[in-house]
Protein backbone atom coordinates (compact mmCIF):
# COMPACT_ATOMS: atom_id res chain seq x y z
CA UNK A 1 0.00 0.00 0.00
CA UNK A 2 2.80 2.44 0.83
CA UNK A 3 4.49 1.63 -2.46
CA UNK A 4 1.32 2.37 -4.42
CA UNK A 5 0.88 5.65 -2.54
CA UNK A 6 4.46 6.66 -3.31
CA UNK A 7 3.97 5.85 -7.00
CA UNK A 8 0.86 8.03 -7.08
CA UNK A 9 2.67 10.92 -5.41
CA UNK A 10 5.56 10.69 -7.85
CA UNK A 11 3.14 10.77 -10.80
CA UNK A 12 1.22 13.65 -9.26
CA UNK A 13 4.35 15.70 -8.62
CA UNK A 14 5.58 14.98 -12.15
CA UNK A 15 2.25 16.14 -13.51
CA UNK A 16 2.53 19.38 -11.58
CA UNK A 17 6.08 19.97 -12.80
CA UNK A 18 5.21 19.18 -16.45
CA UNK A 19 1.77 20.71 -16.73
CA UNK A 20 1.93 20.72 -20.53
CA UNK A 21 1.20 16.96 -20.33
CA UNK A 22 -0.60 16.47 -17.02
CA UNK A 23 -3.41 17.91 -14.98
CA UNK A 24 -3.92 17.26 -11.29
CA UNK A 25 -6.21 18.24 -8.49
CA UNK A 26 -8.43 17.26 -5.60
CA UNK A 27 -11.89 15.69 -5.38
CA UNK A 28 -14.69 15.25 -2.91
CA UNK A 29 -18.23 13.89 -2.86
CA UNK A 30 -20.77 11.37 -1.60
CA UNK A 31 -21.48 7.67 -2.06
CA UNK A 32 -24.67 5.61 -1.87
CA UNK A 33 -24.03 1.89 -1.49
CA UNK A 34 -25.41 -1.57 -0.83
CA UNK A 35 -24.00 -5.09 -0.55
CA UNK A 36 -25.14 -7.76 -2.97
CA UNK A 37 -25.65 -10.96 -0.99
CA UNK A 38 -26.49 -9.62 2.47
CA UNK A 39 -30.28 -10.08 1.89
CA UNK A 40 -30.92 -6.31 2.09
CA UNK A 41 -31.56 -4.07 -0.92
CA UNK A 42 -31.40 -0.38 -1.71
CA UNK A 43 -28.62 2.19 -1.91
CA UNK A 44 -29.31 3.28 1.66
CA UNK A 45 -25.78 3.58 3.09
CA UNK A 46 -24.53 7.12 2.50
CA UNK A 47 -20.84 7.87 2.84
CA UNK A 48 -18.06 10.29 1.94
CA UNK A 49 -15.24 10.18 -0.56
CA UNK A 50 -12.21 12.45 -0.89
CA UNK A 51 -8.83 12.34 -2.55
CA UNK A 52 -6.58 13.56 -5.34
CA UNK A 53 -6.12 12.77 -9.02
CA UNK A 54 -3.72 13.16 -11.90
CA UNK A 55 -4.81 13.11 -15.55
CA UNK A 56 -2.78 12.52 -18.71
CA UNK A 57 -4.10 13.74 -22.07
CA UNK A 58 -3.08 11.38 -24.90
CA UNK A 59 -5.10 12.86 -27.77
CA UNK A 60 -7.87 15.42 -28.08
CA UNK A 61 -10.43 12.70 -27.38
CA UNK A 62 -8.58 10.22 -25.14
CA UNK A 63 -7.15 10.65 -21.63
CA UNK A 64 -6.11 8.53 -18.69
CA UNK A 65 -6.72 9.34 -15.04
CA UNK A 66 -5.37 7.87 -11.81
CA UNK A 67 -6.81 8.68 -8.39
CA UNK A 68 -6.07 8.06 -4.74
CA UNK A 69 -9.25 8.20 -2.64
CA UNK A 70 -10.69 7.55 0.80
CA UNK A 71 -14.15 5.99 0.33
CA UNK A 72 -16.92 4.99 2.72
CA UNK A 73 -19.12 2.07 1.64
CA UNK A 74 -21.40 -0.51 3.21
CA UNK A 75 -25.03 -1.42 3.71
CA UNK A 76 -27.96 -0.09 5.72
CA UNK A 77 -31.35 -1.62 6.53
CA UNK A 78 -33.53 0.38 8.92
CA UNK A 79 -36.57 -0.58 10.97
CA UNK A 80 -39.83 -0.56 9.03
CA UNK A 81 -43.43 -1.37 9.94
CA UNK A 82 -43.65 -5.15 10.11
CA UNK A 83 -39.87 -5.49 9.86
CA UNK A 84 -37.99 -4.57 13.06
CA UNK A 85 -34.62 -5.61 11.62
CA UNK A 86 -31.81 -3.07 11.78
CA UNK A 87 -28.45 -3.70 10.17
CA UNK A 88 -25.56 -1.44 9.23
CA UNK A 89 -22.18 -2.28 7.72
CA UNK A 90 -19.64 0.56 7.64
CA UNK A 91 -16.63 -0.10 5.41
CA UNK A 92 -13.73 2.29 4.98
CA UNK A 93 -11.40 1.91 2.00
CA UNK A 94 -8.46 3.46 0.25
CA UNK A 95 -8.90 2.87 -3.48
CA UNK A 96 -6.90 3.72 -6.60
CA UNK A 97 -9.19 4.11 -9.63
CA UNK A 98 -7.37 3.81 -12.97
CA UNK A 99 -9.63 5.27 -15.65
CA UNK A 100 -9.72 5.53 -19.44
CA UNK A 101 -11.62 8.63 -20.50
CA UNK A 102 -13.30 9.42 -23.81
CA UNK A 103 -13.64 13.18 -24.26
CA UNK A 104 -16.93 13.52 -26.13
CA UNK A 105 -16.76 17.31 -26.27
CA UNK A 106 -15.53 20.23 -24.19
CA UNK A 107 -18.14 19.50 -21.52
CA UNK A 108 -18.79 15.74 -21.46
CA UNK A 109 -16.41 12.87 -20.64
CA UNK A 110 -17.24 9.14 -20.53
CA UNK A 111 -15.15 6.88 -18.26
CA UNK A 112 -14.33 3.19 -17.84
CA UNK A 113 -11.81 1.66 -15.47
CA UNK A 114 -10.89 -0.52 -12.55
CA UNK A 115 -10.13 0.31 -8.95
CA UNK A 116 -7.98 -1.73 -6.54
CA UNK A 117 -9.36 -1.29 -3.01
CA UNK A 118 -7.68 -1.70 0.38
CA UNK A 119 -9.86 -2.11 3.48
CA UNK A 120 -8.96 0.19 6.38
CA UNK A 121 -11.68 -0.87 8.79
CA UNK A 122 -15.07 -2.59 8.95
CA UNK A 123 -17.86 -2.46 11.51
CA UNK A 124 -21.28 -4.11 11.65
CA UNK A 125 -24.19 -3.06 13.86
CA UNK A 126 -27.66 -4.30 14.71
CA UNK A 127 -30.44 -2.83 16.82
CA UNK A 128 -28.46 -3.57 20.01
CA UNK A 129 -25.18 -1.94 18.97
CA UNK A 130 -21.86 -3.02 17.52
CA UNK A 131 -21.52 -6.64 16.49
CA UNK A 132 -18.34 -8.56 17.39
CA UNK A 133 -15.95 -9.27 14.54
CA UNK A 134 -17.02 -12.56 13.02
CA UNK A 135 -16.54 -14.85 10.08
CA UNK A 136 -16.68 -14.50 7.19
CA UNK A 137 -14.27 -11.59 7.54
CA UNK A 138 -14.21 -8.76 5.05
CA UNK A 139 -11.38 -9.13 2.57
CA UNK A 140 -8.52 -6.68 3.01
CA UNK A 141 -8.13 -6.39 -0.78
CA UNK A 142 -10.75 -6.24 -3.48
CA UNK A 143 -11.29 -4.57 -6.83
CA UNK A 144 -14.16 -2.84 -8.62
CA UNK A 145 -15.13 -2.20 -12.22
CA UNK A 146 -16.09 1.44 -12.76
CA UNK A 147 -18.20 3.28 -15.33
CA UNK A 148 -19.07 6.95 -15.25
CA UNK A 149 -19.74 10.27 -16.90
CA UNK A 150 -18.30 13.69 -16.15
CA UNK A 151 -19.59 17.17 -16.94
CA UNK A 152 -17.30 20.22 -16.85
CA UNK A 153 -18.96 23.41 -15.60
CA UNK A 154 -15.86 25.56 -15.77
CA UNK A 155 -12.34 24.83 -16.97
CA UNK A 156 -11.24 23.75 -13.49
CA UNK A 157 -14.41 22.18 -12.08
CA UNK A 158 -16.01 18.87 -13.18
CA UNK A 159 -18.95 16.93 -11.74
CA UNK A 160 -18.67 13.14 -12.00
CA UNK A 161 -21.27 10.41 -11.52
CA UNK A 162 -20.01 6.81 -11.37
CA UNK A 163 -21.17 3.26 -10.75
CA UNK A 164 -18.78 0.80 -9.05
CA UNK A 165 -19.34 -2.95 -8.80
CA UNK A 166 -16.96 -5.40 -7.14
CA UNK A 167 -15.29 -7.89 -9.44
CA UNK A 168 -13.57 -9.48 -6.44
CA UNK A 169 -15.93 -10.32 -3.51
CA UNK A 170 -15.68 -8.13 -0.43
CA UNK A 171 -16.17 -11.32 1.63
CA UNK A 172 -17.50 -14.89 1.39
CA UNK A 173 -21.12 -15.80 1.91
CA UNK A 174 -21.88 -16.68 5.57
CA UNK A 175 -22.79 -20.19 4.40
CA UNK A 176 -19.45 -20.54 2.64
CA UNK A 177 -21.20 -21.61 -0.55
CA UNK A 178 -20.35 -20.25 -4.00
CA UNK A 179 -21.67 -20.92 -7.49
CA UNK A 180 -20.10 -19.97 -10.82
CA UNK A 181 -19.69 -16.16 -10.81
CA UNK A 182 -21.38 -15.81 -7.42
CA UNK A 183 -18.36 -16.25 -5.17
CA UNK A 184 -19.50 -14.16 -2.20
CA UNK A 185 -20.82 -10.73 -1.30
CA UNK A 186 -20.24 -7.82 -3.68
CA UNK A 187 -20.39 -4.06 -3.23
CA UNK A 188 -22.54 -1.76 -5.37
CA UNK A 189 -21.68 1.94 -5.15
CA UNK A 190 -23.09 5.07 -6.75
CA UNK A 191 -20.72 8.00 -6.32
CA UNK A 192 -21.12 11.70 -7.02
CA UNK A 193 -18.04 13.89 -6.83
CA UNK A 194 -16.64 17.26 -7.78
CA UNK A 195 -13.13 17.40 -9.27
CA UNK A 196 -11.15 20.61 -8.92
CA UNK A 197 -8.03 21.03 -11.06
CA UNK A 198 -5.15 22.84 -9.40
CA UNK A 199 -2.73 22.43 -12.34
CA UNK A 200 -3.64 23.33 -15.87
CA UNK A 201 -2.80 21.67 -19.17
CA UNK A 202 -1.25 24.39 -21.30
CA UNK A 203 -1.30 22.35 -24.48
CA UNK A 204 -5.10 22.11 -24.69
Amino acid sequence: MRRLTCIFLVIFCSGTAYSQKFEGGILGGLTASQIDGDSYSGYNKVGLLAGAFVQRLFTYTLAGQMELRYVQKGSLHTNKPGDPTYYKASLHYIDIPIMAQYIYNEKVVFELGIGPEFLLSAKEQDAYGDLPEREPYFNTFTMSAIAGIGYTFWDLLTFSARFNYSIIPIRDHPSGQSYLLNQGQYSHVLSFAVYYKISGNKSR
